[in-house]
């Protein structure tokens, strides 16, 4: 069968906002797909009318560029076969489509593009120098120690396990695992109950960097929907009875993409059905402490003992590029996942890992600036979208840095690529759903700095006027500069 149309326009990504005759962009687009190995050999490439319906464009268009790909030998044609990636001209199979966006957005166009699409404003200012600062004896000191200490340096693991029980929930640094940002602590737990098709239930819509670690782990993929209040209940219960789950995944305190928040009794009901079902639940509690109403709340795992894995990281709170994630389980778990990271990685960063240690002491204060921050730039998003473009639809979030607005007609993805066309990158809510069912929602961050923001929700509303609904209308892209 032919690969999805949708899937290779996805990671095409932003291939209109090149220059030059359309046919000659698409074919550059689709030879450095191939190229990063997005589209492998020997991979039947969609139709000419499945891939130009799908982008929008004529089927002339895409004749042509199939005919530019066929000249320089990367694509074979063949009546009756289709178009076919050339196995002479390519090392390997496809690689599973990446969703998350720091690795979809590879060879995007960047300059004068207002990037909706980040988690993690780009600052830390007010934490202070001292706890930013590596000096020499700080690295001769690690250097002096264990090598490698995969299950992360003791001072970090010990300070988490403290912060836990400051928050009520008791913890020993033995069921805490350090792990390379919390994606890699998702991937080891997908990779662990995934494997030979194990089935893992999600909601849906949910993190795109979940959805990348099941496909890789070959996992089985079970959607529950969510919103701003949470999983939904009874079809949480209804999946857990039916299907033979070995893991859920949640985000109970503050949920990728809607920014919805589960409340106490909420969470201990989720913990009464994990526990009957006999399946473990990682609540997954990156963006935590970006929730706007920072009053205490219980913690899942403090209802659900061994039954419930947590996950956290510091990349959300301080900057993305700090690498620290974490994963607090029961001992047994937390022994097996570190033997599977010691074959990924040996261990984690420890030079991230002093940093991260001295900054967890500044958690509450620096989540305040992060707060104070972000619920001011959701304020004046909110407002701009509400002229500009009052047709969407959005439930404002009640922490996070994402706004999860509906189209009022059309496909995401087609909508996406045509507002990169303009200057605003934002991510597509069909790749953030294991059945496409949030095909209509885009993901927009509102992280930039606010002169960036209304620069960029006039940029949507113009990228919207050109959106003809169904996908992107063959033209000349608008050109623009910040």
């Amino acid at each position: 069968m032919p690969m999805d149309a949708k899937d290779v326009v996805f990671v095409l990504g932003g291939w209109a906002h090149a220059r030059g005759p359309l046919y000659q962009r698409l074919a550059r687009a689709v030879r450095d797909a191939i190229r990063r190995g997005d589209i492998g050999a020997p991979a039947r490439l969609p139709s000419e009318r499945d891939l130009a319906r799908t982008l929008g464009v004529s089927r002339t268009t895409v004749v042509s560029a199939y005919r530019v790909l066929r000249d320089e030998g990367l694509v074979e044609s063949a009546r009756g076969s289709g178009t076919r990636v050339s196995p002479s001209k390519v090392a390997g199979a496809s690689m599973p489509p990446v969703v998350t966006p720091t690795l979809r957005l590879l060879g995007d166009p960047t300059d004068g593009v207002v990037d909706c699409s980040s988690s993690a404003v780009a600052s830390v200012e007010g934490l202070r120098d001292d706890l930013l600062r590596v000096e020499s004896p700080d690295v001769r000191r690690l250097a002096e120690g264990s090598p490698y200490e995969p299950l992360g340096l003791p001072g970090l693991r010990a300070a988490i396990a403290g912060r836990y029980r400051a928050l009520g929930l008791p913890t020993d640094p033995d069921e805490i695992l350090v792990t390379t940002g919390a994606q890699q602590a998702v991937e080891l737990l997908f990779t662990f109950f995934g494997r030979d098709r194990g089935a893992i239930v999600v909601e849906n819509p949910t993190y795109a960097g979940a959805l990348d670690a099941a496909r890789a782990a070959g996992a089985r993929v079970i959607g529950v929907d969510t919103g701003d209040e949470g999983v939904r209940l009874a079809e949480l219960r209804d999946k857990l009875e039916r299907f033979p789950v070995r893991l859920a995944y949640l985000m109970t305190r503050c949920h990728n993409p809607t920014g919805g928040v589960m409340d106490d009794a909420g969470r201990r009901a989720v913990a009464r059905l994990a526990a009957r079902a006999g399946a473990p639940v990682v609540d997954d509690m990156t963006m935590s402490d970006l929730v706007f109403d920072a009053r205490p709340r219980s913690l899942l795992a403090s209802s659900g003992g061994d039954n419930v894995v947590t996950i956290g990281s510091f990349s959300k709170l301080f900057w993305p590029g700090l690498r620290v994630g974490w994963v607090r389980a029961s001992r047994p778990l937390i022994g097996r996942l570190a033997r599977m990271k010691v074959v990924a990685d040996l261990g984690s960063s420890q030079l991230s890992q002093l940093v991260a240690e001295r900054l967890v002491g500044e958690t509450d204060s620096f989540a305040a600036v992060r707060r104070s921050q972000l619920s001011q730039r959701l304020e004046l998003v909110a407002a701009l979208l509400r002229r500009e473009l009052p047709e969407w639809s959005f439930v404002p979030p009640r922490g996070g840095p994402f706004l999860w607005a509906r189209l009022p007609h059309g496909d995401a993805d087609a909508f996406a690529a045509v507002a990169l066309s303009h200057g605003v990158r934002v991510l597509s809510g069909r790749r953030m759903s294991p059945d496409d069912s949030t095909a209509g929602h885009v993901r927009i961050s509102f992280v930039a700095e606010p002169d960036a923001l209304r620069v960029a929700v006039a940029r949507l509303r113009a990228a919207w006027d050109a959106f003809d609904g169904s996908g992107a209308a063959e033209r000349v892209p608008v050109q623009v500069v910040v």
